[in-house]
């Protein structure tokens, strides 16, 4: 009966660490990365852009130009998302995207690896986890 009662607590502690590897292992990756996508966003593009990304953030109404609605880019494209040129504009580096008006969104490119530190490669990964949860949430045509 001790043995019993031993035996069916490692029976429940085995069941429970295979089931709580299972659920970390089985479920889609893309929801941590779609979390951490999310996150991304909100820290570093939701105080202008909003949560939803319609340009509806917190201090959107202090520019002389609201902040676009992020949701559309599919939609004026044909319905695919563009995302080189996002990314483009979100690094903001490139001479020529900077030469098409004046814009009061911030370089991010430089502001990770000038003000944050990073190393190239973890600021085009932080870029990049932005422009992925962008893709997530544009409105297509018919949806």
């Amino acid at each position: 009966s001790a043995m019993k009662r031993m035996l069916g607590i490692v029976g429940a502690v085995v069941l429970v660490a295979a089931g709580t590897t299972w659920r970390a292992t089985a479920g889609p990756v893309q929801t941590a990365t779609a979390e951490s996508d999310r996150a991304i966003f909100a820290r570093y593009c939701s105080s202008c852009h909003g949560r939803s990304g319609r340009g509806d953030g917190p201090v959107a109404d202090g520019f002389r130009m609201r902040p676009g609605d992020l949701t559309q880019f599919a939609r004026r494209n044909g319905g695919s998302f563009p995302a080189e040129q996002t990314r483009r504009i979100i690094d903001g580096r490139e001479a020529h995207l900077r030469s098409h008006g004046p814009s009061e969104m911030p370089v991010w490119g430089d502001a990770f690896v000038k003000r944050e530190g990073l190393s190239e490669q973890a600021a085009r990964a932080r870029i990049e986890a932005i422009v992925r949860f962008l893709e997530s949430i544009q409105e297509r045509s018919g949806h």
